[in-house]
This record gives C-alpha cells, sequence and structure tokens, in this order.
C-alpha cells in the first residue's frame, strides 16, 4: 500500500513554519550577529504582496475597505524549509 500524503498537511506545516519561523526571526533581528534576517525591510519584515483598497464601500456612516498583505523574513523561511522536511519524512 503506498504512503498518501496529505497537501492540506503540508499546507498546514508550511504555514505553521512560516509562523514560528517569523517570530524568532523578528525575535533575532534585535542582536547585532543576527541583523542579516531582516533583509533590510521594515521591523525585520520584507513585502512581497500588498493589495489595497481604501475604502472599498463608503456609505457616509460606514466605511468598507480590504488590505491584504504577505510579508516574510529570513526566519520565516527557514521555518517553510523545514515544515516542508517534516512532511517529507513523515
Amino acid at each position: 500500500m503506498k504512503n498518501r500524503r496529505n497537501p492540506w498537511v503540508l499546507l498546514l506545516l508550511l504555514l505553521a513554519g512560516a509562523l514560528i519561523g517569523g517570530i524568532a526571526g523578528e525575535a533575532l533581528v534585535r542582536f547585532p550577529y543576527f541583523q542579516w534576517v531582516s533583509f533590510g525591510g521594515v521591523n525585520g519584515y520584507r513585502d512581497l504582496f500588498a493589495f489595497s483598497m481604501h475604502p472599498a464601500l463608503d456609505l457616509r456612516v460606514l466605511k468598507f475597505g480590504f488590505d491584504l498583505s504577505l510579508s516574510i523574513n529570513a526566519g520565516s523561511i527557514v521555518g517553510m524549509i523545514l515544515g516542508i522536511l517534516v512532511y517529507l519524512r513523515t
């Protein structure tokens, strides 16, 4: 019987690795030896993708808008690589 891997588990491991690695990278960027983690971005993060609609709907009383952004640092990349390695080892 073949070992079938679930792609949802991979997605979950990638997201968890990016989140944990991003938090670790943000904490490590404060130390001089780990300045390379920041990529030169703001607070250690570099925007890969940003989308904004301000305001998408304006009813004078209620304003509705939408923001979406994807920001990474070196820690989140390392975390995603570790997530892939964990997925491949299971």
